[in-house]
C-alpha cells in the first residue's frame, strides 16, 4: 500500500514540472514576440522619421536655391548660370542642428543633401525659338538626393525637377540722335600740325584759341605753342621755371592754344606744349625748344571713341529719322526752297552773295520795333524784332547748302548734307512755351566728296556781311559781324572755314557757347581768335519729352534671374542611402 502511494507522488511532480516548463516556454515566446513587435515598431517609426527628414531636405534644398540663387558669390548661381552640368553639396545644418531661437527639426536627426544640374540644350533652343535671347535663358533638370538619418536609420530619396532661369529685364537702352560729342568743348580726329603754332615774327595779333570747360579730344594729338602771358598766369603751376622759360612768338601775349581750362584726351599721339625751356646757367644754350611734354597734368590717353558713342551716324540714318526732309534730288519741288541771298553795305560799297542756299534768317524787321528812346533818335535794329526767329524742332534734314543767321527757337538738330553758311550771330530764343531752346548743327560731306583735308562739302563756313537795312539809320556799324556769337553744338565733318575778302579779315573772331567738333581741323582756315565756352546743349534737348529719335533700341537685362522650379515632378524614388 505504501509503495503505491509513493509511485503516485512521483507522477504528480512530473506533471507539475512539465506544466511549468510549458507555461515558461509560452511566456518566453510571448515576450520574444512582443519584443520583436516593439523593435519592428521602433524601426518603422525611425524609418518614417528618416524618410520625412529626407523629404524635408528636398524642400529645404529647393528653398535654398530660390533664396540664394541671385547671389553671384553663391555656388548655386555659378553652377546654374555658367555650367552645363555639375553637382554640389547643400548645407542643411539649420534643419538638423537648428539656429538661433529655432529648434532643430527633430532632436537627434540629421540630414544630408546633394544637388546635381544638367542643362537641357533642346529646351534652351525652344526658348530661343520663341524669341528669348540666347544669352539670358537657362533651362535644365535639377536632381536632389536627400538622406535623412534618425537613430541610425537611413532613408534617401531622389527627386528630379525642371528648373528655368531667365535674366530679369532692366531699362531699355537706346542710342538716339543728338548733339555731337556733348561732353566735349572741342572734339576732332585729325588736325593740321601747324594749327596751334605761333609764328616767330607774327607782329599782328597772333591767333588765339581758348577752350573753357568740358573735355577736349584730339585723336592724333597736337603740339600747342605757349605764349609768355599764358605761361605766367594759368600755366605757371604746370611749368618748372615759368618766369625763366620763354614763350613762343614775338608779342608773348596771344596765340597758340589755351587748353588750361579743359580736360585733354588723346588716342594715338599725345597733346604736347611748345616753348623754350630754361636749361640752367651751366648749360648752353640756356634755352632749348621743347615740344615733348604733355600739355598739362589733365592730359591723358584713352581709347578712341566709336562714332555712335559721340552721336555721329551716317547721313542715311539722319534722313530716315527726320521729321522734315528737303531733298531736291529726290523731290524736284523741294528746289523751290533754295534761292540766292544778297547783302549790301551802306552806300553800296560792298556786297556779299550766298548762292543757291536754303535761307534760315532769324532776324526781324526794325520797322516793327517800338522805339523805346525817341521817335527820331532811336535806332532799333533787326535783332530787336524776335517775331521771325527760325524754328527748328526735332530733326530737319537738308540736301544742299543752308544759310543760317539770327534768332533760333525750338529744340532740335539741323542736319545738312552740304555746307552751312553762317552770316552772323546765331542766338537761342526761348520757344513759345517759355522753354529753353537748343540747336545742333551737323554738316555732312556729300558721298561724292572723298577728300579729308580739303573737302568741298560738310563745312561750316563763316562768311560775314554788312547790311544796309540793319537799322533805322541805314548806316552799317563798321565792326558788325566781326565777332559773332554762336550758341549751339556744331559738327563740321569737312571742317570749319572763314570766308571773306574784307580788309578787316584779321579782326574776325568768334565766340561759341556750346562745343565744336570736326573730323579735320585746320586752324588756318578758321576765324582768328576763337573762344569756346562749353555748354551741354544735349541736356536741354533731353528735357524735351517730344524729342525721340532712337537709332537702335536694346533691352538691357540685370544680373538677377527670375527662377521657376516647376511643381510637376520629373521623377521621385527612394534609393539606397549612400550620402
Amino acid at each position: 500500500m505504501k509503495n503505491t502511494i509513493k509511485n503516485k507522488s512521483g507522477i504528480a511532480l512530473f506533471f507539475v514540472i512539465a506544466t511549468i516548463a510549458v507555461i515558461s516556454i509560452i511566456i518566453t515566446g510571448m515576450i520574444v514576440f512582443m519584443r520583436g513587435e516593439v523593435h519592428h515598431s521602433e524601426n518603422y517609426v525611425d524609418s518614417t522619421v528618416a524618410l520625412l527628414l529626407a523629404e524635408a531636405g528636398v524642400e529645404e534644398t529647393l528653398f535654398t536655391i530660390k533664396s540664394q540663387m541671385n547671389d553671384a558669390g553663391n555656388p548655386f548661381y555659378n553652377l546654374i548660370t555658367k555650367e552645363d552640368e555639375g553637382s554640389l553639396d547643400v548645407d542643411l545644418t539649420r534643419l538638423s542642428k537648428g539656429a538661433e531661437n529655432v529648434a532643430p527639426l527633430v532632436e537627434g536627426g540629421n540630414i544630408k543633401a546633394k544637388l546635381s544640374w544638367q542643362l537641357d540644350k533642346k529646351a534652351v533652343e525652344e526658348l530661343v525659338g520663341k524669341g528669348v535671347p540666347r544669352d539670358i535663358a537657362r533651362q535644365g533638370t535639377i536632381t536632389i538626393n536627400s538622406m535623412g538619418i534618425f537613430h541610425n536609420t537611413k532613408k534617401q530619396v531622389e527627386v528630379k525637377k525642371t528648373l528655368k532661369a531667365l535674366l530679369l529685364k532692366g531699362p531699355i537702352s537706346a542710342n538716339a540722335l543728338g548733339m555731337i560729342a556733348p561732353d566735349h568743348g572741342l572734339y576732332f580726329k585729325l588736325a593740321n600740325r601747324d594749327s596751334f603754332k605761333i609764328e616767330d615774327f607774327d607782329f599782328w595779333d597772333p591767333w588765339g584759341f581758348i577752350i573753357k570747360g568740358g573735355k577736349t579730344f584730339m585723336k592724333e594729338g597736337l603740339a600747342a605753342d605757349l605764349p609768355k602771358w599764358l605761361m605766367l598766369t594759368k600755366m605757371k603751376d604746370e611749368l618748372e621755371h615759368p618766369w625763366l622759360d620763354m614763350g613762343m612768338g614775338w608779342t608773348g601775349w596771344n596765340g597758340g592754344a589755351d587748353l588750361s581750362q579743359t580736360e585733354l584726351e588723346y588716342a594715338n599721339n599725345p597733346i604736347t606744349r611748345g616753348y623754350y625751356k630754361w636749361q640752367g646757367l651751366l648749360s648752353w644754350p640756356w634755352w632749348r625748344k621743347t615740344s615733348s611734354e604733355l600739355y598739362s597734368s589733365n592730359t591723358r590717353k584713352i581709347e578712341e571713341y566709336e562714332d555712335k558713342a559721340v552721336n555721329v551716324y551716317p547721313a542715311q540714318v539722319y534722313k530716315a529719322l527726320a521729321n522734315r526732309v528737303i531733298d531736291p534730288t529726290e523731290k524736284r519741288s523741294d528746289s523751290k526752297y533754295f534761292t540766292s541771298i544778297n547783302f549790301q553795305e551802306a552806300f553800296g560799297r560792298n556786297e556779299v552773295n550766298y548762292k543757291d542756299v536754303l535761307p534760315m534768317y532769324g532776324w526781324g524787321d526794325w520797322r516793327t520795333v517800338k522805339n523805346n528812346f525817341s521817335k527820331y533818335f532811336g535806332n532799333p535794329t533787326k535783332a530787336h524784332d524776335t517775331s521771325r526767329a527760325v524754328e527748328i524742332n526735332g530733326l530737319t534734314y537738308v540736301k544742299g547748302d543752308v544759310f543760317l543767321e539770327g534768332w533760333v527757337k525750338g529744340q532740335g538738330l539741323l542736319v545738312v548734307e552740304g555746307n552751312v553758311y553762317i552770316g552772323g550771330d546765331v542766338l537761342m530764343l526761348d520757344d513759345d512755351a517759355g522753354n529753353q531752346s537748343c540747336l545742333g548743327i551737323i554738316a555732312l560731306k556729300s558721298p561724292e566728296d572723298s577728300s579729308n583735308e580739303n573737302p568741298n562739302t560738310g563745312k561750316v563756313i563763316y562768311e560775314p556781311h554788312h547790311d544796309n537795312d540793319w537799322s533805322r539809320f541805314g548806316i552799317t556799324h563798321p565792326f558788325r559781324n566781326l565777332s559773332p556769337m554762336l550758341e549751339g553744338s556744331i559738327y563740321a565733318q569737312g571742317g570749319m572755314q572763314l570766308k571773306t575778302d574784307s580788309q578787316m579779315k584779321k579782326l574776325c573772331n568768334m565766340d561759341i557757347v556750346g562745343n565744336l567738333a570736326v573730323d579735320y581741323f585746320d586752324r588756318r582756315e578758321m576765324p582768328n581768335d576763337i573762344r569756346i565756352t562749353y555748354y551741354n546743349w544735349q541736356s536741354v534737348l533731353e528735357r524735351n519729352s517730344d524729342y525721340d529719335y532712337t537709332v537702335d533700341k536694346k533691352q538691357d537685362y540685370t544680373n538677377l534671374y527670375e527662377l521657376a522650379i516647376l511643381k510637376e515632378l520629373v521623377s521621385w524614388r527612394e534609393v539606397e542611402a549612400v550620402l
